[in-house]
C-alpha cells in the first residue's frame, strides 16, 4: 500500500511501456501525472500494478555556501506553510479556552461557593470540562502537528547532512577522527531523539503562560511583578542549573567520541595487539576514558537530581509567598475571588516558566551536537553543481607545475612538477620511499588540491571538472586499500547494476576467477575486511572492482606488490588489452620494464622521465641506481 504513504515526490516508470510517469502526493494518496496532459490519475490498489515496484526519490540538497542557523532554519521550514498555520490557529484557541480555568476557579470558589449558588457552580463545572475536551483537541491537534513537523524537518536535513558529508573533499575525512566522522553523520538523528516532545512543550508552555500572564497584568500590576520576579528568580535558578549540567554534557560528548574512535581503532589493529602481546595495555587505556566518561556522567546525574528536588518544591514555596503578600504589603488589593483566579494563574505560569526551561536546556545540550555537525555545514563540497561535465575521457593527462604541502608550516611534498600522459600509455612512477609518489596520485585524482599548478584530463582543469564524473571513468587502488564488507560479489560491482557474468569477468581479469571457484559460495563468499582474504586475494579483489568498468584510465599505487610473478603478469596483459591510459606506482623491476615510460621522483620533484631502456642504460642516473639496490 506504498500509495497511501507520503514519502514525497517519485517518479516511476509504467509496467507495460516502461514510460516515466510523476507520482505526486494529493491529500490522501498519490496521483500518477501524464508528463504530456498534466491529467492526474489516482493511484489505487485496482491500478497500482500499473507501475513499476521501484521508484526515484528526490532529496533537497543543501546549499553550496556556508549555513548559518538561519538559512538552516529556512532550509528545514521550506514547504511547511500549512503546519505553520495549523500550529498558529492551534495555539490561540488554546491560549483562549485556557483562560476560562483560572477566572472559574476564582468566580466559583470566591463567589458562588460562599453564596451557595448550585446552579452556577453546576454550569461553570460543565463549561470548565466542555472547554477542556475542546482544549484538548487542540492541544492534540498542536501536538501531531509538531510531531509532524520534526518527521518532516528530520527527513529533510538528515539526507541532506548524509548528501553532504559524502562530497566532501578527502582531505575532510584525513582531519577528523572515526568517532567525529559518526556523530557528523547520524548527528541529526540523535538530536532529534534528545529533542524529542521539547517542541509540544514549548508550544504548550507558551500559549498557557502567555494567558496566564495577562491575566496577572489585569488583575493586579503591582502582584503581576512580584510574581514576575519569582519567575525571574525561579527560572535563572534553573537555567543556571541546566547550563552547569550541560558543561559536562558538553565534555561528556567529545570524550564519548574519542571512546567510539578508540574502540574502533581497537577492535580493527586487534590482531597487531596480539602479536605484540599488548592487549592489557589497550584495555587500560580504554578503561582510563571509560572510568573519566562515568565520572561526568555522574557529575550530571546530580545536577539532574537536584533540579528535580527544587521542582518539586519550589510551587509551594511561590504559593506560601504570594499568600504572605497578600497578608502583608498587598492586604485589601484584591478580593477572595480574584486573588485564587490571581493565585491560579500564577500557579499555572510558574508551571510554564518551568517547563520552558527545561526546553531550553534541553536545546542547549543539544549543542554539542550541533558543533559535531557544524564542520559539515561549513565545509565547501568537492562536487558543485556548477562544476563542468568532463565528457568521454580519453587518457590524456598533464601535471602542469604542481606543488603540494600538507600543513602551511610543513615541507613541499611536490615541487614543481610536470608531465604529460598520452593516451593508453603505460607510466610507472618509481622513487625512494617518501618522495611523494602517492602524494602525486591523490592530486591527479582530485583526492587533495594543489598548492600551485593543475592537473588536466583532455585539457580540462580537474578543478573545474565534476570530479566525481571523472573518477567514474578511472580505475583507483590506492595503497593499503581494503574492501568493505560484504560478498565478494558486492565488493567488485560495488553500487553498479553488474551481472554476476561480469563481474567474474572482471575477476578473471584480475587473476582471481581460479581463488573464487574454489571457494564454496563463490561470488557470494562473505568478505569481513581484510582478514576474510589474503593479501594477494585483497589486492586482486581490488583490482577486479576497477575493472569492472573498463575504465579510460588505470591508478595504481602499490596495487600488486602482494602478488607473485605469474598473477602479476596475468593484471598486466588483461589492462593492456584494456588499451587504457595506465599510471602505476610500483617498485618491482618487472612492473617497470613493462612500462611504456618511467618517471623517476626524488624530494617531490621529476628527477628523470623517459623509456625504461634508456634510464636503466645511463649507470649514472636514478632509476639505474634504484634498480642496483634492489638487485643488491
Amino acid at each position: 500500500r506504498w500509495w497511501r504513504e507520503d514519502v514525497g515526490p517519485l517518479v516511476g516508470h509504467r509496467t507495460l511501456s516502461g514510460a516515466p510517469v510523476a507520482l505526486l502526493w494529493r491529500r490522501g494518496g498519490y496521483v500518477a501525472v501524464h508528463p504530456a496532459t498534466g491529467r492526474e490519475t489516482p493511484v489505487e490498489r485496482a491500478n497500482a500494478g500499473e507501475f513499476e515496484p521501484r521508484a526515484v526519490m528526490f532529496y533537497r540538497p543543501l546549499p553550496e555556501r556556508r549555513l548559518s542557523p538561519l538559512r538552516l532554519l529556512r532550509f528545514c521550514l521550506a514547504g511547511t506553510r500549512r503546519d505553520l498555520t495549523s500550529l498558529l490557529l492551534a495555539g490561540l484557541v488554546t491560549v483562549a479556552l485556557g483562560a476560562l480555568v483560572p477566572i472559574a476557579t476564582g468566580r466559583v470558589l470566591g463567589e458562588f461557593v460562599p453564596k451557595a449558588q448550585t446552579g452556577l457552580i453546576v454550569q461553570v463545572c460543565l463549561a470548565v470540562m466542555l472547554s477542556s475536551v475542546v482544549a484538548a483537541a487542540f492541544m492534540l491537534l498542536q501536538n501531531l502537528t509538531i510531531l509532524r513537523l520534526e518527521g518532516r524537518i528530520e527527513a529533510t536535513l538528515q539526507p541532506a547532512v548524509w548528501d553532504r558529508l559524502l562530497r566532501l573533499p578527502t582531505k575532510f575525512f584525513t582531519e577528523r577522527s572515526t568517532g567525529e566522522l559518526a556523530s557528523a553523520a547520524m548527528g541529526i538523528s540523535a538530536i532529534r531523539r534528545l529533542l524529542a516532545g521539547v517542541g509540544p512543550t514549548v508550544a504548550q508552555s507558551v500559549t498557557v503562560g502567555a494567558m496566564n500572564l495577562g491575566l496577572l497584568l489585569w488583575y493586579s500590576v503591582s502582584m503581576a511583578f512580584a510574581a514576575i520576579g519569582m519567575l525571574v528568580v525561579v527560572a535563572g535558578v534553573f537555567l543556571g542549573l541546566g547550563l552547569w549540567q550541560v558543561r559536562w554534557q558538553r565534555r561528556l560528548v567529545k570524550l564519548t567520541n574519542r571512546l567510539n574512535n578508540q574502540a574502533f581503532q581497537t577492535l580493527r589493529g586487534l590482531p597487531k595487539l596480539r602479536v605484540a602481546a599488548a592487549e592489557n595495555y589497550a584495555y587500560a587505556a580504554w578503561a582510563e576514558r571509560f572510568a573519566h566518561s562515568r565520572e561526568l556522567q555522574q557529575r550530571a546525574g546530580r545536577i539532574k537530581n537536584l533540579n528535580a528536588v527544587l521542582g518539586a518544591v519550589y510551587l509551594p514555596l511561590c504559593t506560601l509567598l504570594m499568600f504572605m503578600l497578600l497578608a502583608g504589603p498587598a492586604r485589601g488589593s484584591m478580593s477572595a475571588a480574584e486573588f485564587l483566579t490571581f493565585n491560579a494563574s500564577v500557579t499555572m505560569l510558574l508551571t510554564s516558566v518551568t517547563q520552558l526551561t527545561g526546553a531550553f536546556v534541553s536545546g542547549v545540550a543539544a549543542l554539542p551536537l550541533f558543533e559535531e555537525i557544524r564542520p559539515v555545514l561549513d565545509a565547501t563540497p568537492e562536487v558543485r553543481t556548477a562544476s563542468t561535465r568532463p565528457g568521454p575521457l580519453s587518457g590524456a593527462i598533464e601535471a602542469r607545475r604542481l606543488s603540494f604541502r600538507y600543513t602551511d608550516d610543513g615541507p613541499l611534498v611536490l615541487d614543481d612538477v610536470s608531465f604529460e600522459v598520452r593516451p593508453g600509455e603505460f607510466v610507472a612512477v618509481v622513487g625512494p620511499s617518501g618522495c611523494g609518489k602517492s602524494t602525486l596520485l591523490r592530486l591527479l585524482i582530485g583526492f587533495d588540491r594543489p598548492l600551485s599548478g593543475s592537473v588536466l584530463y583532455d585539457g580540462q582543469d580537474l578543478a573545474a571538472l565534476d570530479q566525481s564524473a571523472v573518477r567514474r571513468q578511472c580505475g583507483v587502488v590506492l595503497q593499503h586499500a581494503q574492501p568493505f564488507t560484504g560478498s565478494i560479489l558486492d565488493v567488485i560491482c560495488g553500487t553498479e547494476a553488474y551481472t554476476p557474468e561480469e563481474a567474474m569477468a572482471a575477476a578473471r581479469l584480475a587473476g582471481l576467477a581460479e581463488d573464487i571457484e574454489r571457494m564454496p559460495m563463490g561470488l557470494h563468499t562473505i568478505v569481513s575486511g581484510s582478514g576474510a582474504v589474503s593479501g594477494g586475494q585483497r589486492q586482486r579483489l581490488m583490482i577486479a572492482q576497477a575493472l569492472i568498468r573498463r575504465p579510460r584510465i588505470l591508478f595504481f599505487d602499490e596495487a600488486t606488490s602482494a602478488l607473485d610473478n605469474e598473477t602479476q603478469r596475468t593484471v598486466i596483459e588483461s589492462t593492456k588489452a584494456l588499451n587504457a591510459t595506465r599510471i602505476v606506482i610500483a617498485h618491482r623491476l618487472s612492473t617497470v620494464l613493462d612500462a611504456d615510460r618511467v618517471i623517476v621522483m626524488e624530494n617531490g620533484r621529476v628527477a628523470q622521465q623517459g623509456p625504461p631502456a634508456r634510464l636503466l642504460a645511463d649507470t649514472g642516473g636514478r632509476l639505474h641506481e634504484l634498480v642496483r639496490r634492489q638487485l643488491a
